[in-house]
């Protein structure tokens, strides 16, 4: 039976297709394993020679760089409440309304005795006019004339005090709308609907988030050494921590002479309103002249836990290089260890080599 079924000859060219096809895999894989693992595409730097400042790391928190209690200009009854503490608001938004019932009979009270007034003295200068006309040709005594004119005077008077009472009423009137006098956020509410405000009372506490100081405590050893508008960075470790450019904002003269530390403040830029205020910072600041070191962009730094290596590109292979940071500035960290200028440093997928590993250099 067998020899039957190998004697047939499609069976038998089945047979030879079926071992060639083996011999030709075990050929493609033997010169693959001759090869190896394919290189990896990887960017690179160069270890560079360059000045960075000496830097120190100091906790500090953030803090809006304006808060603000807002109160009314006038006393009321609040007939509307707007707020709500976390809400965002934009500048001119109206935070409460108080009745103005009163101050609106007033004002129309005003307009009424200005406009009669206004009569009169349209009037007076009438008679005024006639009395100018006489007097000229001498057929009235001067005491007439006298009379007009000061009829006119006084009626002018009162015109414009009656003027000066409506700009008062509708200025009233307008400080009865209390709004916001800037975009932010109602951190706390000081009253509510139905409660009366005295002039000068508080309505809502804002705060705006758009620009952020960070508040450092700074040991009395670094204050000599810290200068106005020098660059720092900012990593507030609840963004991941995400690292944010900052300047030198404040000095404060007067330490704490217990602690002997300084009030520094950091001033950060916060359009997206991302850092709240309270938020812990780690702030890097320049505490020295510039010096120079060798640096790497700070891609290039593969950190694994308290360790920190550079794989470093020779003849196409990578080979990781244990290294210590020192100061930062920009996008570059200084590096050392067993380094030097010129040597090749992956800064684009490094994080997936291996030591050892071939790597094909792009652009």
């Amino acid at each position: 039976m067998i020899k039957s079924i190998f004697g047939h000859p499609f069976l038998i060219l089945l047979a030879c297709c079926a071992l060639l096809g083996n011999l030709l895999v075990l050929q493609i894989d033997s010169s693959q394993a001759q090869k190896g693992p394919p290189a990896t595409p990887v960017k690179v730097a160069e270890i560079i020679t360059m000045e960075i400042a000496p830097q120190v790391q100091l906790i500090g928190t953030a803090q809006p760089k304006l808060i603000s209690v807002v109160a009314a200009a006038i006393d009321g009854l609040v007939e509307e409440f707007n707020a709500t503490e976390g809400e965002f608001l934009e500048k001119g938004a109206i935070l409460a309304r108080l009745d103005e019932r009163t101050l609106q009979i007033e004002l129309k009270a005003a307009r009424a005795s200005e406009a009669e007034a206004q009569a009169q003295l349209r009037r007076a200068r009438a008679d005024l006019k006639r009395s100018t006309e006489l007097l000229a040709s001498k057929t009235i005594a001067d005491k007439k004339y006298t009379d007009d004119l000061a009829e006119v005077q006084s009626v002018e008077a009162r015109v414009l005090r009656l003027q000066a009472m409506i700009e008062h009423n509708e200025d009233a009137i307008a400080k009865k709308i209390i709004r916001a006098p800037f975009a932010g956020f109602v951190v706390k509410e000081h009253t509510q609907l139905g409660e009366w405000v005295d002039k000068g009372g508080a309505i809502v506490t804002m705060a705006d988030l758009s620009s952020i100081e960070v508040e450092v405590d700074a040991p009395e050893r670094y204050v000599p050494r810290l200068v106005l508008g020098v660059d720092s960075r900012v990593r507030v470790d609840a963004l991941n921590p995400e690292e944010f450019p900052g300047k030198i904002a404040a000095i404060i003269p007067v330490g704490d002479s217990a602690s002997r530390s300084f009030l520094v403040k950091i001033s950060v830029d916060n359009p997206d309103n991302r850092i709240r205020g309270g938020m812990l910072c780690r702030v890097s600041l320049a505490v020295g002249k510039p010096e120079s070191v060798l640096a790497v962009p700070k891609d290039a730094v593969v950190n694994l836990g308290q360790q920190h290596l550079l794989y470093v590109v020779r003849d196409g292979v990578a080979q990781p290089l244990q290294v210590q940071l020192g100061s930062a500035s920009d996008s570059m960290v200084e590096v050392k260890g067993k380094i030097e200028a010129g040597m090749q440093v992956v800064t684009r997928g490094n994080e997936r080599l291996r030591p050892g590993q071939p790597v094909q250099i792009i652009e």
